[in-house]
């Protein structure tokens, strides 16, 4: 016999507090099954051989996320305590324990029928399929079930010291929302998944890319500079540098403040000019480049101290960071993918810039810079004057970038953290090169330790 609802206003908070999780991750399964019904359909209607990647990335992405955030189903304690406070739920959770060792005998199915139908394309294509159908049906299933009977149902008979131990147990399970190394383990497979979606499918398209056009180029010389001289006035303030970056790099440049760091990247910009030396950009001499040219051909800085137009809103900042792209519907898809990036940018999009916290407004001038479509991204000091929390994700947003394909210069004075993200790095001392070499190799590097590290 079902319990009357009586719940407590502390069962309810705490029930609210467990269901809002619950919903969080189901939001994301429900974007993945709509992805798989978009390439189920792409394969079906159009034609076009499965992306073998892709689906493999999703699968794994489903399973780890039932081994994480359920394990197994007999430890899914909302299900044990709904069944000793409702014994009538007995057989939907029966069903729906089922389903847990049911989903993985079919997802083991669906990857031995995905390399069958890549082997034989296209004979192999409607087994693949008609699987393929089921599995997203029965995932739709389950999740409805959960939403529509077994959360309705657990609010009205759980107490606030039953949706605690769920709670207290999702912890322990390091559950995704709640637990730092499973929630970088799901960000990193969502990533990989939005990243090898074709762009007309909502992704970014971009690790596509890189097989083809940026694979074959990431290794060669994107930017040279050689014998580089600089000054404000009759102060010189760069000496004979020398650098270069490979595409698809992250190259940090690290030095005290006043070694010409900040002047470097200005003269990168354009906003800088040169005495003497040589500039190029995949070959092309960049003395002769405008600097909105140099936007236009995808060399976009992120300045020192955010710089962003604090009487603008939010939005209007990011939508001046795709100027030079004109407001076509690519810039308002890339408006909207610079949102699902930073959500809270989306949250205060109508706000003035200059109400943000200083970690918003480093968010937004790399948002804006975004817009601009980079290849090759400067960032000036972007862990200047921010909390080490926000510093630490401004920094896991520069991995993500990299992986995007986008070629990174950092100067950052942060060495410890600019090194250990850097494939390569540079020390600058009073405007000149005094040390080069990959980013491990300067981290231990004797001078650079003492110098910079502090040891």
């Amino acid at each position: 016999m079902t319990t009357t609802n009586t719940t407590s206003p502390s069962a309810q908070n705490r029930a609210e507090q467990a269901v809002s999780i619950i919903v969080q991750e189901h939001l994301g399964l429900w974007r993945i099954i709509d992805l798989l019904d978009s390439l189920q359909q792409d394969m079906n209607l159009r034609g076009n051989k499965p992306d073998e990647l892709l689906l493999t990335t999703i699968f794994d992405y489903i399973e780890h996320f039932s081994h994480r955030v359920h394990s197994q189903p007999e430890e899914v304690l909302l299900y044990k305590l709904l069944r000793e406070k409702s014994p009538e739920s007995g057989p939907l959770i029966d069903k729906l324990e089922k389903g847990y060792v049911v989903g993985h005998k079919a997802l083991a199915e669906l990857r031995e029928l995905l390399t069958s139908c890549m082997q034989q394309w296209p004979e192999g294509r409607e087994a693949f399929s008609h699987a393929l159908t089921r599995f997203t049906q029965a995932l739709r299933k389950h999740i409805k079930k959960e939403e529509g009977v077994v959360i309705p149902r657990a609010r009205e008979v759980l107490s606030a010291d039953d949706w605690d131990q769920i709670i207290d147990a999702k912890d322990q399970h390091n559950d995704p929302l709640f637990g730092e190394m499973v929630r970088d383990e799901f960000r990193e497979l969502r990533h990989k998944i939005v990243s090898l979606t074709p762009e007309r499918l909502g992704g970014l398209g971009l690790l596509h890319t890189e097989k083809t056009s940026a694979s074959a180029q990431t290794g060669r010389e994107m930017l040279s500079i050689k014998g580089l001289y600089s000054s404000y006035g009759q102060i010189e303030v760069l000496h004979n540098v020398d650098i270069s970056i490979n595409a698809g790099e992250i190259v940090s440049l690290v030095g005290a403040n006043g070694a010409g760091k900040s002047t470097l990247l200005m003269t990168l910009s354009g906003l800088q000019p040169i005495d003497r030396g040589e500039m190029m950009f995949e070959g092309k001499d960049m003395r002769k480049m405008s600097s909105d040219k140099r936007v236009s051909n995808g060399i976009v800085q992120v300045p020192e101290g955010r710089q962003v137009f604090k009487d603008m809103t939010v939005q209007d900042n990011l939508l001046l960071g795709a100027y030079t792209r004109g407001s076509g519907p690519e810039v308002k898809q890339d408006l909207e993918k610079i949102y699902d990036r930073f959500p809270i940018l989306r949250q205060k999009r109508h706000d003035l810039a200059g109400e943000l916290s200083g970690g918003q407004q480093q968010m937004l001038a790399m948002g804006r810079a975004l817009m601009a479509k980079p290849r090759l991204l400067l960032l000036d000091e972007p862990s200047m004057g921010l909390a080490p929390l926000i510093v630490e994700e401004i920094f896991n947003i520069v991995r993500e970038l990299k992986k995007e394909g986008i070629t990174i210069f950092l100067v950052e004075q942060n060495a410890s953290q600019a090194l250990a993200l850097a494939d390569r790095g540079y020390v600058l001392e009073t405007g000149e090169v005094v040390l080069q070499g990959t980013g491990r190799e300067l981290l231990s590097n004797e001078k650079v330790r003492e110098a910079y590290l502090g040891m």
